[in-house]
């Protein structure tokens, strides 16, 4: 129904998600979960640890269980929902709104009522110090502040312009050093992209509908301003031209950020965003120093596929790309050469009689280190490193793993997010590399041999594909 969204989490991924499940009696284990939904809620894991040793699994509501207890705490207005198409066997579909969240400002959400319980339990607090703890930096306040600052009228370094052939966008009012974050941003709206299909279409738009409406009037104009295709119903056509595709309780849904949604696309952009789903924070972070006057960037599209493949996704969002590389036929060219050459050389790296030659797997991590780089691709390093230290452990060259598991941990903190999937899953892979080595040198494991560390987790390299994208 929602069919397509930009995607700011993409590339080459390779690593098996592993994730944390607490069975469900709480009288038999400490390993516990809150029967609506076992895979555990948005807190952080030591806050969800106490809430389930004090009874406290977030409760499920929707509107008939806010007519019966008279409660629908911590959404400011009772839900409205709609049931499945005749013989379906998914929950209902409800609206949620909260008026004022953690952060200060409202939220609309489209979900079930199992993804809303979990998201109620920290929609008023999610955790932030100890989030912060781990994320190394703080963002909380820093949230809070954009919202005043937005609220307030306050100078920001960059305005939103009209820009000939573009409508609006965002251009830098004074110099960005790399590296800074430029917004941190809550969305207003989000809506379940899963089995859509299992909710009636009329149903769907009648929630949508809501949802904006239920938003103070002040979001509510920022919304209705944000560009469209003028293509059916209009808050659906504003969903469909300006949302991401976001993990809520680990469930795809798209998210509205209003600000964030009038940074134009560029093919090489000068910046990246990254995403929270501990707190649904969206940031945007410069990817290179920026001039005044320059233009702010994102790619709505992966970064490494195809200009012809960019092209035909960017179309479904209702324009065409003018970027600086789309309007250079040769540059265009030269670009489509580099990205099909990194995917050349991680085929190649795949290859029994490259793993065997040394100075070729040298060779083939410098050159595609060289051509990301070129093609501003740096943001997509944490996974390719992954893939590279996957490599290393299938020939039996652990310290060499560990090495490249260690800058894409990094990297993908620090790019897709230090709470993200990804992330999280390259440091699961460099903690058993960790484990793997103390057990060696206490004896607990046998011979290190090629052959048993490439058939215990070898890399899915048939399944690594220039069009893959992570969501």
């Amino acid at each position: 129904m929602l069919p397509f969204f930009r995607s700011n989490i993409i590339l080459w991924t390779f690593f098996t998600t592993s994730q944390i499940t607490y069975r469900v009696k709480a009288s038999s284990s400490s390993s516990q979960s809150c029967i609506n939904n076992p895979e555990g809620p948005l807190l952080p894991l030591r806050r969800h640890q106490a809430s389930l040793a004090a009874g406290l699994c977030p409760p499920l509501v929707d509107d008939e269980t806010a007519i019966l207890t008279g409660s629908w705490a911590p959404w400011s207005i009772p839900p409205t929902c709609f049931g499945p198409k005749k013989g379906g066997e998914r929950s209902k579909l409800c609206v949620y709104t909260a008026t004022r969240h953690w952060a200060g400002g409202p939220v609309s959400v489209i979900t079930t009522p199992e993804v809303a319980a979990n998201l109620a339990s920290y929609i008023l607090d999610p955790g932030v110090p100890w989030l912060e703890r781990d994320r190394g930096v703080p963002f909380g306040g820093e949230v809070r502040a954009a919202a005043a600052a937005a609220a307030a009228g306050s100078s920001e370094p960059f305005e939103v312009r009209e820009i000939p052939g573009k409508g609006f966008g965002v251009v830098a009012t004074r110099f960005i050093p790399k590296n800074t974050i430029l917004m941190g941003e809550m969305p207003v709206m989000l809506s379940i992209m899963e089995d859509v299909e299992a909710w009636e279409s009329r149903d769907f738009m009648k929630l949508l509908h809501r949802a904006a409406n239920q938003l103070p009037r002040r979001e509510q104009d920022e919304v209705m301003g944000l560009a469209r295709q003028n293509k059916g119903y209009i808050v659906y056509d504003i969903l469909n031209t300006n949302t991401f595709q976001v993990a809520v309780d680990r469930v795809a849904h798209s998210g509205l950020y209003p600000g964030i949604a009038r940074i134009n696309h560029a093919c090489k952009p000068n910046s990246f965003t990254r995403y929270s789903p501990s707190t649904l924070i969206m940031e945007v972070v410069s990817y290179r120093d920026i001039q005044p006057g320059e233009e702010l960037s994102i790619s709505y599209a992966p970064l490494n596929i195809l200009s012809k493949d960019r092209r035909s996704l960017l179309q479904l969002w209702g324009f065409n790309c003018t970027c600086s590389l789309c309007a250079d036929p040769a540059a265009s060219k030269k670009s489509d050469a580099h990205r099909s050459r990194i995917q050349e050389i991680l085929e190649d790296l795949d290859k029994p009689q490259t793993r065997t030659v040394p100075e070729r797997i040298a060779a083939d991590i410098k050159e595609v280190e060289s051509l990301t780089e070129k093609e501003g691709m740096t943001a997509q390093t944490g996974d390719l490193y992954g893939i590279i230290a996957e490599m290393f452990l299938g020939i039996g060259e652990v310290d060499m793993a560990k090495m490249y598991a260690a800058v894409a941990v990094r990297n993908l903190r620090h790019y897709a997010g230090f709470d993200s999937e990804r992330a999280r899953s390259a440091m699961e892979f460099l903690g058993r590399l960790d484990q793997g080595e103390r057990g060696r040198e206490r004896g607990e494991v046998g011979d290190n041999s090629k052959e048993g560390n490439g058939s215990s987790r070898s890399a899915a390299w048939s399944d690594l594909s220039l069009f893959e994208v992570d969501t």
